[in-house]
């Protein structure tokens, strides 16, 4: 397992506030807040790459 350093945890929580904040609850998805996570991550220029143990 690979750990998450202090860059990508700050976009992972701001991406996750930015969902909460401008979605309604009752129109949130786990998808939607993933795509939201992934717009951000590319954003920053950070990647996701999948762990090589799975």
């Amino acid at each position: 397992m690979s750990s998450i350093s202090s860059t990508s945890m700050a976009v992972l929580t701001a991406a996750i506030e930015d969902y909460r904040d401008i979605t309604p609850p009752d129109e949130a998805t786990p998808a939607g807040l993933a795509t939201r996570i992934g717009e951000y991550l590319a954003g920053s220029g950070l990647t996701i790459c999948p762990d090589s143990e799975a």
